[in-house]
């Protein structure tokens, strides 16, 4: 029996699609509490059931009602409060646009607040609204119409060097850092309180001078939660991941690009001197509706897939249908192209078994994670779902669904 972890990943979206039309849902209370209701509820079937565990996404200023989360890290901290095994993390903080020093700290924060059951998720970005508006202290990071080549090498470079600090902050008690974007203590800190860091702590040298910094408290885990990228698309990105101890979360569909992204994930793996089999260290993110019938998974396949259909569409995530040499006009945008490209795993308990018998069968993975439908389903039929997956399918792919 294989050892394949199940989470499910939240991309908060407030209102069913008709609520949503009618503008600005976002912003509404009444919607956002049924949205955390429904999500405990959804949180504790899945914390008592073996499931691995929730992420969030990070987005900011989502007044329309799409992707409304805007602080992982309490979001964190509330259903970790709610749930007793379930991990909980992002996919992923969106690292250009932060401070690291922070992102460490809240990360650290959630893994004790929960006792060691949080995880880690970092990414670069792909919603400029938000993004440029927040990252627009970097030079360059406020303009992605200019030169985009040169907008996404930028996001690129913080990512990484934020990436550094992190772990920095996460695997040494005090450190100091000298990069491009930052330097880390700054080099003209007074600090009056020198014997008491002498005495209590580290960090400064022998004038009294702040030389390194440490942040408090430390991960619960050691030397730090597991750690995501999300949602990878090329072999680079997630070669270079895995070289780095992060479990690359790809997305893409065609089964020849896939089986090469695990091979690239395991090349990623052996850099760091690390040995993997095949398919060990990394994940992949898929939607699933499981109903008892054919007929009525695909009918709920029509309204469930409005998130992707409508709203990721305009953001050219139909790329990740794309097969090898097909032009982008060509990649078609409905539920028959989901469901028979293996990004949408729908149907009866025993048609979703055989889909995804069809997709890792061959090729194991690690991690399969789930998006989530959110308020788009009524949280009938959302349950039911949930239901026969952990029922009829998950129990033949792994030991750790019951």
């Amino acid at each position: 029996m294989s050892d394949l972890q199940i989470g499910f990943f939240v991309a908060p979206t407030i209102g069913t699609p008709d609520e949503m039309f009618r503008g600005l849902a976002g912003q509404r209370t009444d919607l956002y509490q049924r949205l955390i209701e429904d999500l405990t509820d959804f949180a504790q079937y899945a914390d008592a059931h073996g499931y691995y565990g929730m992420a969030f996404t990070e987005h900011h200023l989502s007044i329309e009602g799409m992707t409304v989360s805007n602080n992982p890290a309490i979001l964190n901290t509330f259903f970790g409060s709610r749930t007793k095994r379930l991990r909980h993390g992002a996919l992923g903080y969106v690292l250009p646009a932060h401070n690291p020093l922070r992102v460490a700290e809240d990360i650290a924060m959630v893994d004790q607040l929960t006792q060691g059951r949080a995880f880690a998720g970092f990414a670069r970005g792909i919603q400029a609204r938000w993004l440029n508006t927040f990252g627009q202290q970097v030079p360059g990071l406020a303009d992605n119409l200019t030169d985009p080549q040169v907008y996404d090498a930028l996001k690129r470079e913080l990512y990484d060097e934020h990436l550094d600090i992190i772990l920095k902050a996460w695997t040494e008690d005090t450190f100091s850092h000298h990069g491009k974007h930052w330097q880390i203590p700054p080099p003209t800190i007074h600090w009056p309180a020198v014997q008491y860091s002498r005495e209590m702590g580290k960090g400064v040298d022998e004038h009294g001078r702040v030389v390194e910094i440490g942040i408090a408290p430390r991960c619960y885990q050691r030397p730090h939660p597991p750690m995501f990228e999300p949602f990878s698309v090329s072999e680079r990105s997630i070669e270079k991941a895995a070289s780095r101890g992060v479990t690359p979360i790809g997305i893409m569909t065609d089964p020849l690009i896939v089986r090469q992204q695990i091979e690239a994930a395991q090349r990623g793996w052996a850099s760091k001197g690390v040995t993997r089999n095949l398919g060990e260290g990394i994940g992949f993110a898929r939607y699933m509706i499981v109903a008892d019938t054919d007929q009525e998974a695909r009918q709920i396949a029509e309204r469930g897939m409005f998130e992707w259909q409508y709203f990721f569409n305009q953001f050219g995530f139909n790329l990740v249908l794309g097969r090898p040499g097909e032009a982008p006009a060509d990649i078609p945008n409905t539920i028959e192209a989901y469901i028979e490209r293996d990004l949408l795993y729908c149907g009866s308990p025993d048609t979703v078994c055989r889909q995804l018998e069809r997709t890792f069968g061959h090729q194991p993975v690690d991690y399969l994670w789930l998006f989530t439908y959110n308020e788009i389903l009524d949280k009938r039929t959302v349950m039911r779902s949930m239901e026969l997956m952990t029922s009829k399918v998950f129990p033949h792919f792994t030991g750790a669904v019951h």
